[in-house]
């Protein structure tokens, strides 16, 4: 078997707690550290894998790179991916799946509990002596939620939905409900449709892909429907919720609370009109962190060599091309 070349050009966003087992084929496999989308090209030729995170791979890209095979994800996400240029071009696409899952659900209902109990605000009372300088033995200056018996609806119900629907369900006896898809004309059995969801629920957890049909799958008109005090929790991916309604929801207190941990840019744009909201207390954005559990990074590198190996064979593993 001829030596496969891979590359990591962008090694920077690997976690230094990362382990990547040796491929079981021969193989040279060099790191680049900031290589910037210009930059592509240039340093990725003679390569038969590339390992892609940020970094978007388009069409024109690709009719540059004749000796590329395979794009293998160090990610779940692929939406800089341009699939179809994939499939044009005999390039073959997989991502990690699962690796994730405890990971991305915990940190979910993790934002929920800190939403629901007020919990940032409270403790900036503590932190600013007001709780030092009133005379009651117990602070009762904002509302307390309980995630019990409370309605959750779900959107995208995939590894990590499901996973939260558990904790959810088996934790606090929450309600469940699995969205339809928006522009569904008819429901699935065990789903409801989804405006119906969002009237209905309590707390809403949107951990489905970023694709053209979830561009602002949540805007005004959606985040109006909402009940007066729900919150909103997206770990999916940025762009699936339009940043200038949500702080319009938020500003006008029509929302309880939101968090976020992820943005449609990132890292987040100083000028983003949710980051002032920050400091009100009634809204979370974590550095698209949710991902980062210690069972997730140790499991993550062996899944990415894994699909590597089974390309190799010939074999179809997490394939999406």
């Amino acid at each position: 078997m001829n030596t496969i070349r891979i590359l990591s050009p962008e090694a920077h966003t690997e976690h230094p707690d990362m382990a990547f087992p040796p491929p079981d084929f021969p193989h040279i496999w060099d790191r680049l550290y900031h290589t910037t989308q210009d930059e592509l090209v240039q340093k990725a030729q003679g390569y038969q894998i590339l390992i892609i995170n940020k970094l978007r791979i388009t069409s024109e890209i690709l009719a540059q790179l004749p000796d590329l095979r395979m794009i293998a994800m160090l990610a779940t996400g692929y939406n800089n991916i341009d699939t179809a240029a994939c499939k044009e071009h005999g390039v073959a696409l997989a991502n990690i799946r699962g690796y994730g899952t405890e990971s991305v659900a915990e940190h979910a209902v993790g934002m929920m509990l800190t939403l629901a109990r007020n919990i940032i605000k409270y403790r900036e009372r503590v932190s600013d002596l007001t709780w030092s300088k009133q005379h009651n033995f117990c602070l009762m200056n904002y509302p307390i939620t309980d995630l019990f018996g409370k309605k959750l609806l779900i959107i995208g119900m995939g590894a990590i939905g499901k996973r939260i629907a558990e904790i959810a369900s088996n934790g606090f006896n929450m309600e469940i409900m699995v969205s339809e898809r928006k522009e569904a004309s008819e429901c699935r059995p065990g789903r409801v449709p989804f405006y119906q969801g969002l009237k209905e629920a309590d707390v809403i957890s949107i951990n489905c892909p970023y694709l053209p049909e979830t561009r602002n799958l949540i805007a005004g008109k959606e985040l109006s429907l909402m009940k007066p005090g729900a919150l909103l929790i997206n770990t999916g991916r940025g762009g699936i919720v339009c940043e200038q309604e949500l702080a319009k929801a938020l500003i006008q207190e029509h929302l309880g609370g939101a968090g976020l941990d992820t943005l449609e840019k990132e890292p987040a744009d100083p000028d983003n009109p949710l980051l002032p909201l920050l400091k009100t207390g009634n809204l979370i954005i974590t550095p698209h962190t949710a991902w980062l559990g210690d069972l997730a990074i140790k499991k993550i590198g062996g899944e990415l060599v894994k699909n590597m190996e089974a390309f190799i064979r010939g074999e179809e593993r997490n394939r999406i091309v």
